[in-house]
């Protein structure tokens, strides 16, 4: 463990990885040395040799042998990291789509407890995103999306989306993992969850890059996902309001 992380205990990484074996070693190669203490990859149903990769660099490795969802395979890697004693669990993408140099900033902004989770975000300045490849139609989606979820859940996040962050683990063993999506709505869900709980949120520039080997979520799955975050913030509004909107139980 690095000396700037001594006495904060165990920082897990947790990669959901599906088809992942052209970017994997990329981005295990890219992590610093020191602030992680284990790494786990949770293989959903790849038809490549992701696993063989993922072994051969030492990670430990769950396997699902069918489809079970970006979701499905985030419930599973932090199950398995909080099992396996994780005090802070970094999620990171195995598409080498995010910098992962940026951990390091990520645990420092962390501190010890102040934070439910902290996010890297692609849009600190705005002009980042677009200078990393970002589509324009996904680019202006996200925008109008950030604007109105800040607003529904009092907040004042730069974005919601981004695939890069760590998570307390303090707080995410009070949190309903069964209850969440199987989809890609399970990322947002957890800023509702953390709202509802009064925990804090905050975030950090990152870089994102935009290539062919890059995971997407396609227009079809991004309108599901952009609907979805929408009636999350609704019912965290509701819930603010005292109008009802319990703590999410939603599958």
């Amino acid at each position: 463990m690095s000396p700037a992380l001594s006495g904060r205990g165990r920082v897990v990484a947790i990669m959901p990885a599906r088809n992942s074996a052209k970017t994997l070693e990329d981005t295990i190669r890219e992590i610093p040395r020191g602030f992680v203490d284990q790494i786990i990859l949770v293989d959903n149903a790849s038809k490549d040799d992701t696993v063989a990769i993922a072994e051969r660099l030492g990670l430990t490795v769950v396997r699902h042998t069918i489809d079970r969802g970006f979701g499905g395979s985030m419930k599973t890697l932090m199950k398995a990291a909080m099992a396996a004693g994780a005090d802070f669990l970094i999620e990171l993408h195995p598409d080498n789509q995010y910098d992962a140099g940026d951990i390091p900033e990520l645990l420092r902004k962390m501190g010890h407890d102040r934070y439910a989770m902290v996010m890297g975000s692609r849009f600190r300045p705005v002009s980042k995103a677009l200078k990393g490849g970002m589509p324009w139609w996904k680019f202006i989606a996200n925008r109008a999306l950030t604007m109105m979820n800040n607003l529904l859940m009092g907040l004042h996040m730069s974005e919601f989306h981004s695939g890069l962050r760590v998570y307390s683990a303090k707080w995410l063993r009070g949190v309903p993992l069964d209850d969440l999506s199987d989809d890609f709505k399970i990322g947002f869900q957890f800023f509702a969850q953390a709202v509802e709980d009064g925990w804090r949120i905050g975030e950090i520039p990152t870089a994102c890059r935009y290539f062919d080997e890059a995971s997407s979520n396609p227009l079809k799955g991004s309108i599901v996902y952009g609907w979805g975050t929408l009636t999350e913030s609704f019912r965290v509004f509701r819930y603010r309001l005292g109008l009802g909107g319990a703590r999410m139980r939603t599958s």
